[in-house]
C-alpha cells in the first residue's frame, strides 16, 4: 500500500495505544512485572508494524486515532505467551471490542495506510506525516450515517482516554513495586555482607577462592571488618489490650561464631549458633491471647522461659543487646518480621533502640523474602517459614517467633547468594525444630 490508501471495509484494527497498554492494563498482576518486560523488549524485535489513521471527524482537535491491524497484535501476545507459558488475552466484553475496531459502515470513511515501523523513533516520524493525509468526504453522508459515525468514533476516543488514565497509573505502581524489590535487594545484599557471604566492591575475599569456587559446606569467603550481632525481637501483646505486653522473645548470632562454620545448605549450619531468650512480664502471666492467635507463653522450644517484672525488662533487654553502658560496643543489627512495631514496643517498655550508640542497621525478613520471591506481596511469619522448608511449631511465642525470624533471615540470605552466584547448595546440616 502506498501513503494515504484506504483499507479494507471490515478489516479489524487495535489502537496503537491499546497496543501499548496492553500489559499494564490486562496482565494478572502476579505476572505483570515479568510480561511488561519481555513485552516491551519485543515490541518491534524483528517486527514490523502497519500502521493506519483514521482523523477526528468532529471539531474538538482531537489528535487523529493511531491503528494497527488487530493480527498483527494478537501474533504478539502469542509470542508472549510461548515464551513466559502464560495465557495473555483479549480481555471479553465491552473492554475487548476496541482491539477489534472495524470502519466503513454507511460508506463511513476507512482508516488510511500511513506507513510501516520497525522502532518506536520509526513511529514518531509517521506520526510527523499525519497532515499530509487527505481530508475524510463527510458532505456525501446522511445526518443518520454522520452522527453514528461520530458516536462510534467518540466511544472509541473516550476508551481511549480512560485506558491512558489506568495505563499511567499502573506504569506508576509497577515503579514503585521495581524501586521498592530494589530496596529490599540491597537489603539483603546488606545482611550478606554483615554476615561475610559478599564482599564489598575491591573487597579481597579472606578464602583462595573465588565466588563460583565457594559452596556452602565451606566457611564463608569474606571476613567482616568487624563483628555484628544480629538481633531478632518479638513482642506478644494482649489481644484485649494493645498496651499490655505480655512477651519479649530475643534471639542473637554473633558472626564471630560463624566465621569458621559453614552455613550449610540455606544457612542451617548456623541455627544452633542462635542464642534465644523468652521473657514472660510477671504481672501480665495470667493474660493468654486465645481469640486471634493462639498464644502458647509456655511452649518456649529453645531453653527455658524467665519470669521478669515490667520495671526490670528494660534492664534486661539492656543487658542482652546493649546501651551506652554496656562492655561490648560491637554493632547490632536489629531484625524483625514487619518489625517496626516490635521496636516501637521496646521503647514502652524502657529500652529505646534508636539511642543505643551499637545499633546501626535493620533487616526485616518479610521485605527480604518479598526480593527472595519477586513477589510484591508479603507473607506471615509462618507462611514464610514453611516456604523455607523450616520446620517450626508453637508460633505466637514470642521466643520461637523471635528466633524463627532470625532463622529466616539467614536462610533467605544464604538461599540468595547461592541462586544468584550459581554456588553449590551443599546441605550437610539436618534440620531441628
Amino acid at each position: 500500500m502506498t501513503m494515504g490508501d484506504q483499507s479494507l471495509k471490515g478489516q479489524k484494527f487495535c489502537p496503537w495505544k491499546l497496543v501499548q497498554s496492553y500489559p499494564y492494563l490486562f496482565a494478572s498482576q502476579k505476572n505483570q512485572e515479568e510480561a511488561l518486560k519481555l513485552y516491551t523488549s519485543i515490541l518491534f524485535e524483528n517486527r514490523i508494524w502497519d500502521f493506519f489513521c483514521l482523523l477526528d471527524p468532529g471539531k474538538t482537535g482531537r489528535n487523529p486515532l493511531l491503528l494497527v491491524p488487530s493480527a498483527q497484535f494478537l501474533e504478539i501476545l502469542k509470542h508472549v505467551n510461548s515464551h513466559l507459558t502464560l495465557q495473555l488475552d483479549i480481555p471479553k466484553g465491552k473492554a475487548g471490542k476496541n482491539f477489534f475496531a472495524t470502519f466503513g459502515d454507511s460508506d463511513t470513511p476507512l482508516p488510511r495506510f500511513l506507513g510501516r515501523a520497525s522502532t518506536s523513533a520509526a513511529v514518531d516520524e509517521l506520526k510527523l506525516r499525519i497532515h499530509r493525509l487527505p481530508m475524510d468526504d463527510l458532505a456525501h453522508l446522511s445526518a443518520t450515517a454522520l452522527q453514528n459515525y461520530r458516536v462510534k468514533v467518540d466511544k472509541l476516543y473516550k476508551s481511549l482516554k480512560s485506558v491512558n488514565k489506568k495505563a499511567k497509573a499502573k506504569a506508576s505502581t509497577i515503579q514503585r513495586n521495581i524501586e521498592r524489590q530494589k530496596s529490599y535487594g540491597r537489603m539483603t545484599k546488606r545482611a550478606q555482607r554483615y554476615l561475610g557471604l559478599r564482599g564489598r566492591p575491591g573487597y579481597p575475599p579472606s578464602l583462595d577462592v573465588t565466588a563460583t569456587d565457594w559452596n556452602v559446606d565451606m566457611p564463608v569467603p569474606f571476613k567482616a571488618e568487624s563483628s555484628i550481632r544480629f538481633v531478632s525481637v518479638d513482642i506478644e501483646a494482649w489481644e484485649d489490650s494493645l498496651n499490655v505486653i505480655t512477651e519479649v522473645g530475643l534471639a542473637i548470632l554473633d558472626t564471630q561464631d560463624t566465621i569458621s562454620i559453614p552455613p550449610c545448605k540455606d544457612g542451617r549450619g548456623w541455627f544452633p549458633l542462635i542464642k534465644s531468650h523468652h521473657f514472660i512480664i510477671e504481672e501480665h502471666k495470667h493474660r493468654i491471647n486465645y481469640k486471634y492467635v493462639h498464644g502458647c507463653p509456655g511452649r518456649f522450644n529453645f531453653g527455658d522461659s524467665e519470669f521478669v517484672s515490667e520495671d526490670e525488662i528494660g534492664k534486661v533487654i539492656g543487658k542482652i543487646i546493649g546501651d551506652n553502658e554496656s562492655p561490648d560496643q560491637r554493632p547490632v543489627i536489629m531484625v524483625g518480621h514487619q518489625g517496626s512495631q516490635d521496636l516501637a514496643y521496646l521503647k514502652k517498655l524502657g529500652y529505646n533502640i534508636w539511642q543505643v550508640p551499637q545499633f546501626i542497621d535493620e533487616m526485616d525478613t518479610r521485605s527480604m523474602f518479598q526480593h527472595l520471591e519477586r513477589n510484591s506481596k508479603g507473607r506471615g511469619l509462618k507462611n514464610l517459614c514453611e516456604s523455607l522448608g523450616m520446620l517450626c511449631r508453637n508460633f505466637h511465642n514470642a521466643g520461637n517467633d523471635a528466633t524463627y525470624t532470625l532463622r529466616a533471615m539467614i536462610s533467605i540470605a544464604v538461599r540468595q547468594m547461592t541462586n544468584s552466584s550459581g554456588g553449590q547448595r551443599g546441605g550437610n546440616s539436618n534440620e531441628s525444630e
